[in-house]
């Protein structure tokens, strides 16, 4: 527990900073729908993602704290579990972005990123007809797995924990009556200890992907304060870590 407390300033410090972020209209860069991607339309794409997914983010973290503080402890774990997979997707995503713009195959970018920001299951599976038009993204196991090379001996853990208490399940219930002895039930609240620290540590990951996104496609502004944001947050966890310039 005393990691999670000294985890929920920082939570709440990353959802007030990202909140006030303002973000410019996209404008699609003028290459057909079935030319060649150029660095432009990939960095356009990139930056669609980033975009979407800091104001994603924000909502998540700023509706956490309200739910923390609230002591709602059940709700606040299943967002909770929501930021955690939106750090793990960011690192998988700038991982493969990466490597495509570093051997500047833009092609292969941009066939990439297409599933990321279309992509969808349900579509897939209700209006199989729509396949071309909202392919399937990675499952969220496959992301989990790649969190691997963040967290190594933590990522898959964690989740797996997380995920426990959002399910009808033994986890879910016990976080709302104990035994005060082995003949009877009392129904009381508990803390579901290590949620916190845990999410906050994919939440920097993920923030930190992000702002090197943002940093490969030449954007500057969000990507600078991102990068105040996250000094301020290591700082504050107490954590070393490498901020892209």
């Amino acid at each position: 527990m005393a990691k999670d407390e000294q985890s929920l300033p920082t939570v709440r410090l990353i959802a007030e900073r990202t909140k006030r972020l303002s973000f410019p209209n996209l404008k699609r860069p003028r290459v057909p729908p079935n030319g060649p991607a150029t660095q432009e339309l990939v960095n356009w794409s990139t930056r669609v993602y980033c975009f979407a997914w800091i104001r994603h983010f924000s909502e998540l973290l700023n509706g956490l704290v309200v739910l923390r503080d609230a002591d709602n402890i059940p709700s606040a774990i299943i967002v909770a579990r929501s930021a955690y997979e939106l750090g793990a997707h960011a690192y998988y995503v700038k991982k493969h972005i990466k490597q495509h713009i570093d051997a500047k195959n833009f092609e292969a970018a941009w066939n990439f990123v297409t599933p990321i920001a279309t992509g969808s299951r349900y579509m897939n599976e209700q209006f199989p007809e729509t396949g071309d038009m909202f392919p399937t993204a990675a499952h969220i196991s496959k992301v989990i797995n790649c969190f691997r090379e963040v967290l190594p001996e933590d990522a898959v853990e964690n989740y797996s924990f997380i995920s426990e208490y959002c399910h009808p399940n033994m986890f879910a219930f016990m976080q709302h009556y104990e035994w005060p002895n082995q003949d009877e039930v009392s129904f009381i609240g508990h803390e579901a200890g290590g949620m916190f620290g845990a999410t906050t540590a994919a939440c920097l990951a993920g923030l930190m992907a992000i702002q090197e996104m943002l940093r490969l496609t030449g954007e500057k502004v969000i990507a600078m304060s991102l990068k105040e944001t996250l000094i301020a947050a290591v700082k504050h966890e107490g954590h070393s870590a490498t901020i892209s310039e």
